[in-house]
Parts: structure tokens; sequence; C-alpha cells
């Protein structure tokens, strides 16, 4: 019975150090900071992208950042004079250490399943494109590569 009071005392007694410590605070080796976190996930997605097929009518470039542990992509189209900016989209939940992810985009007119994927240092970006402005356009699938700048 002795040992069985000792061991829980111990128990209580690093639970309380380890949980209630005042310099818990100051300890940071427990506690995660958004640079730990990034370690986490694959930052070979991070940075502006440019089409390989300068002559796209898809899309031209795409730029991804990691911030508060989601990716954020902003992507543009092509369009004259100048290319139509997508704007800002969250990839949320994505699981550490993946080589891809997808975002769907709404753009009144149509809507993409964007797929987002690492192969051989190139980006492999996926658009399920689908209409929904009765204009009678086929929806469609591109698959298309982007180099890092």
């Amino acid at each position: 019975m002795k040992l069985f009071i000792a061991t829980l005392s111990l128990l209580i007694f690093f639970w309380n150090i380890n949980v209630q410590s005042p310099d818990n605070e100051n300890n940071r080796i427990n506690q995660h900071s958004n640079t730990a976190l990034e370690n986490y996930w694959n930052n070979d997605f991070n940075g502006l992208w440019l089409n390989e097929d300068d002559k796209t009518r898809s899309i031209t470039k795409c730029k991804i950042s990691y911030k508060n542990n989601s990716y954020v992509v902003q992507m543009w189209g092509d369009c004259h004079p100048e290319d139509c900016d997508w704007g800002e989209n969250v990839a949320n939940d994505i699981e550490k250490g993946t080589d891809k992810f997808e975002l769907l985009w709404d753009q009144e007119f149509a809507e993409s399943l964007v797929t987002y994927q690492i192969i051989d240092g190139k980006l492999t970006v996926t658009n399920k494109r689908r209409f929904k402005d009765n204009s009678g356009r086929a929806d469609y699938e591109l698959v298309e590569y982007f180099k890092k700048q």
C-alpha cells in the first residue's frame, strides 16, 4: 500500500510540474510556434509558380504561401491585356508532409476543383472546370505544369 501511495504521489507531483508549473509559459519546449509547425509541412509548395506553357489560355501563374497552418493560394488566369486575378483561397486541414491538396474555386459563372501536386520538383495543377452559367460551354479537365520562379 505504501508503494502505491508513493507511486501515486510521484505521478501527481510530475503531472503538476508539467501541466501547472509557473515556468511552463517560459518553457517553450512543449509549445509549438508557427515556425515549428511549418517544419511539419511540405514547403516545396511555397513560392510563385509560372505555367510552363507561356501561351496557355488557362491558369498563367500561381502563388502559394504557408500562413497560420494553412496553404494560401492566389491564381491568375489568361486575360487581355492583363491576367485576371482569381483572388486568394485557403486550404485548411492538410496532412503534414503532403504533396497534394485540393481547392474549390467558385467564380459565379463557373467553378473549378483544382488539385495541386508536387511531382519531380514541378507543380502539377489539375483543373476540373464546370460551367454554371447556362452558356452551353462544355465542362473540362485540364492538367498543366508550373515551374517555380
